[in-house]
């Protein structure tokens, strides 16, 4: 590394749970180096070992903390070790979204793109196989419009799972588990524990902004709401367990 600095933070996930709006606040604090281009990508391609991840970097000046948003880091599972090998001392963020309300607005994201033709109810019945497909041909992911990619929409709902990996490589007081309702309703709140977790001056927060969520069309109908809750009834409970955190809002 040529310029002599470690990236120190990364927003980890979860997709469609806020991380643009994040990293767009954090992005206007003095002492934080925000990576300009939103989801770098650098740890969830097999060319991260012949990149200069400081090229992501340009605007780097000193700051205390630097870092960048990639929410697929924290899904993928083979990723924590990569960081861990990078910099063992990352500070990861996570924010978490109802995974019923995130799997539909993924659903949308990727139908206004044009890379699903499917309807929402099909979609889900046909995710795991879809999954167990691309994890057959292309395990790592490697294509951009792999279904793990794009086509993840209750599974990366699971996050307790996901949690628990990156746990396996960095300690608990390294991990930042933020609600992403909270990144609206308590803005400065939640932004002023960002800076306490990141070691930076305690500012004045910048504006709340209406960059959480994409602007899509439609709702999910409520069959298809009933039948992710169902889905998610264990998953919550065990969420609720690692986190000491209530979720009755989110059932």
């Amino acid at each position: 590394m040529g310029r002599g600095f470690l990236v120190n933070f990364l927003i980890v996930g979860t997709q469609k749970g806020g991380t643009t709006a994040l990293a767009h606040f954090l992005a206007s604090h003095p002492q934080i180096c925000m990576a300009p281009c939103k989801e770098a990508h650098f740890f969830d391609y097999d060319h991260y070992c012949s990149q200069d991840y400081q090229k992501f970097f340009p605007n780097y000046t000193d700051q205390v903390a630097i870092g960048e948003a990639t929410p697929i880091y924290m899904y993928l599972p083979w990723i924590a070790p990569r960081l861990y090998v990078y910099n063992p001392d990352l500070k990861l963020i996570v924010l978490l979204r109802s995974p019923i309300a995130r799997a539909f607005s993924q659903y949308q994201m990727e139908r206004s793109r044009g890379w699903e033709n499917l309807g929402f109810r099909r979609a889900l019945r046909l995710e795991a196989g879809r999954l167990a497909w691309a994890n057959l041909i292309d395990p790592w992911a490697k294509q951009e419009r792999s279904a793990q990619r794009t086509h993840s929409y209750s599974d990366r709902g699971f996050y307790s799972k996901q949690l628990k990996n990156l746990l396996q490589y960095f300690p608990r007081q390294n991990l930042l588990v933020l609600r992403s309702e909270e990144l609206k309703t308590n803005h400065a709140e939640v932004l002023a524990e960002v800076y306490r977790f990141l070691e930076v001056e305690q500012i004045t927060p910048p504006p709340p902004a209406n960059l959480l969520v994409g602007q899509y069309q439609g709702a999910i109908a409520p069959e298809d709401q009933a039948w992710l809750r169902q889905k998610y009834a264990n998953e919550l409970v065990d969420l609720e367990q690692l986190l000491g955190w209530n979720l009755d809002s989110w059932r």
